[in-house]
């Protein structure tokens, strides 16, 4: 299991410990992650995140203190990952512009968590849903091509 996998299964699990509830789909889903193509591991990683900073977001504003936290520094964690799997050698300016995006991410996170601002978060998951979309895309335009 390569470091993304690691990490993004180590995110299920910690999420799923976060919210209490019993998942029967564990055994699943740890295979789907040892078994997942590149572009599928961007979109799980992508789904980790999205939820995460939902979760962060409704931690701010039920004043959540152990949620917030928790959810805060998954996102973070997650967006790093997403940070390291760039290519810049091969993606050229487009994963510069990712990377710049990315590292955005990260210092609105930031600021929301000191200044406890669920607002802020909002553009980054809608930012985050609009780019998970466009990886499943080529994701699927690769399996069929």
């Amino acid at each position: 299991m390569g470091m993304l996998e690691s990490v993004l299964l180590g995110a299920y699990l910690k999420q799923a410990e976060t919210m209490k509830q019993a998942n029967p789909y564990d055994q699943y889903l740890n295979v789907n992650f040892t078994t997942a193509s590149p572009a599928r591991l961007v979109v799980m990683t992508y789904d980790a995140a999205i939820r995460s900073l939902k979760e962060a977001r409704r931690g701010i504003r039920e004043n959540d203190y152990q949620r917030r936290v928790r959810s805060f520094d998954l996102s973070v964690a997650l967006i790093g990952e997403l940070r390291k799997s760039l290519n810049k050698e091969r993606g050229g300016e487009i994963a510069d512009k990712l990377d710049a995006l990315y590292q955005y991410f990260t210092r609105e996170l930031l600021m929301a968590n000191v200044t406890n601002d669920a607002d802020r978060i909002e553009p980054i998951i809608n930012i985050m849903v609009e780019l998970r979309a466009s990886w499943e895309k080529a994701r699927q335009d690769l399996a069929n091509a």
